[in-house]
């Protein structure tokens, strides 16, 4: 099991490297365009990544550092996948569909990461449906904030409550985790809930700030 462990993370991290790299070339090449922050960004984390995997006795191959790794990990994928999207075809599709699937892995390594298999399976269940809906707001906010960008005509200066229910998700993690520290399993399950609606929320509030930019 250990070495299956290590496994996703080592493949991940020299994916990302990869995938980095000839994105990076393809803009360079075919656009003139230098990402340079973008490469040495993702370098540096693919590189953090690929040494907590390889070497399992470091301080970096806690979860929570390697959970941390990845979530930077998806955000730099992400972004590359949106400049693949921009190239010509056929490497466009070739690339976006590379950094899709880059992105899937992650997911999944996270996933793997934070899953425990010798703790409490009530445990597990909230730690996979807090990060379920932590990409599903993730995701989210980022479009939403990347439509905001796209067509507000007054400013950003509403941006900020896009964000607003990613801070509550965060904070009602933290609380559930707290609380099943203490076996007070059915305010952990209140707040499991609560958190469901939070997706909901992020939407009115998109719609609220649309309509105020004649989005809508």
């Amino acid at each position: 099991m250990g070495s299956y462990l290590l496994k996703l993370p080592f493949c991940l991290s020299i994916s990302s490297l990869l995938f980095t790299y000839i994105v990076y070339l393809f803009q360079l090449f075919t656009f003139g365009d230098a990402h340079m922050g973008w490469l040495l960004i993702s370098v540096l984390m693919s590189s953090a990544l690929l040494f907590s995997s390889t070497h399992p006795e470091n301080r970096m191959h806690r979860r929570c550092v390697k959970n941390i790794l990845l979530v930077i990990h998806a955000m730099l994928a992400g972004y590359g996948t949106f400049l693949a999207l921009g190239m010509p075809r056929p490497y466009s599709s070739i690339l976006s569909n590379a950094g899709l699937l880059l992105l899937l892995g992650i997911v999944a390594g996270i996933y793997q990461t934070s899953l425990i298999p010798k703790r409490a399976a009530s445990v597990n269940v909230l730690h996979a449906l807090n990060i379920t809906i932590g990409i599903v707001l993730a995701i989210g906010t980022w479009y939403f904030v990347y439509l905001f960008y796209l067509y507000s005509e007054d400013g950003n200066g509403d941006l900020w409550k896009l964000f607003v229910p990613f801070v509550f998700y965060g904070i009602a993690y933290i609380v559930q985790m707290k609380v099943m520290g203490t076996q007070q399993k059915r305010i952990a399950y209140s707040v499991a809930v609560i958190q469901l609606v939070i997706p909901i929320v992020l939407l009115q509030i998109w719609k609220a700030l649309a309509a105020g930019e004649g989005m809508l």
